[in-house]
């Protein structure tokens, strides 16, 4: 799985609250679903504490310094503390249906006490874990 810089949302983005993502990506026209085979992938690091969620919105208007005009939040992806603290891909999923031109991400930190940082964004080929299988 790479990343491209286009099409990141966040690059350690240190998150120790609720957040919007440093990026707003811009998708064009268009419906951009599951049968783009696009995939939203978000990676953590250096938490302790905050389980919480990441949220995709979607907008047809954005301001020059990337804020949506009336985003609506068209998935929610919840996060488990421990998950969190273990670090990794804590998000990898196809994007849904229903997407504007414009997507951000919201990092929703709901624990007390999280410090880390994040790194998101939208991948072709979302690393899959790897299963063993034993004879």
């Amino acid at each position: 799985m790479l990343f491209d810089a286009q099409n990141l949302f966040s690059k350690d983005q240190a998150v120790t609250a609720t957040a919007a993502s440093t990026n707003t990506l811009d998708l064009g026209s268009g419906d951009h679903g599951p049968s783009e085979n696009i995939s939203l992938v978000v990676t953590a690091g250096g938490f302790f504490a905050g389980a919480g969620a990441v949220e995709l919105q979607t907008a047809d208007a954005c301001a020059a310094d990337g804020t949506l005009t009336s985003p609506v939040t068209v998935a929610t992806y919840p996060v488990s503390g421990r998950r969190a603290a273990e670090g990794g891909t804590v998000v990898s999923s196809r994007l849904p249906h229903g997407l504007k031109r414009y997507v951000r991400l919201n990092y929703n930190m709901t624990t007390a006490g999280a410090d880390g940082t994040v790194t998101a964004g939208l991948v072709l080929d979302a690393q899959q874990a790897e299963t063993i299988v034993r004879p």
